[in-house]
């Protein structure tokens, strides 16, 4: 902005600081959400099964890694359930955090 728009501003009639507020409470309002979407809701009720499920194979991988002879036998399946087990990890906590937030968001609609 340049004198032009430093002008404009200086004459510009001056906003009702009650007004402004009372409208950016109803822009609030009207953004909130009364319900979870319907891709919201659903994550919301099977993520707590995939996350389950997903704790149950990294258990599983894990107990086949606590084999002390298997990288011995099997490297490339070591490695391939160390990167399963990883992958998993990522997978959980990432699904973890999706359901926190759509946890806070339903406590947020009541």
């Amino acid at each position: 902005g340049g004198y032009a728009d430093w002008e404009r501003k200086r004459t510009a009639p001056k906003a009702d600081p009650k007004k402004t507020a009372r409208a950016a409470d109803l822009t609030k309002a009207q953004r909130a959400p009364s319900k979870l979407s319907y891709k919201d809701q659903r994550d919301y009720d099977l993520l707590p099964g995939r996350i389950a499920e997903i704790e149950a194979a990294i258990v599983r991988n894990e107990a086949a890694l606590s084999d002390a002879t298997l990288y011995a036998r099997d490297p490339a399946g070591f490695e391939t359930l160390t990167k399963a087990i990883d992958t998993a990890r990522a997978e959980k906590e990432a699904a973890e955090e999706r359901w926190l937030l759509l946890a806070e968001a339903v406590d947020a609609l009541g």
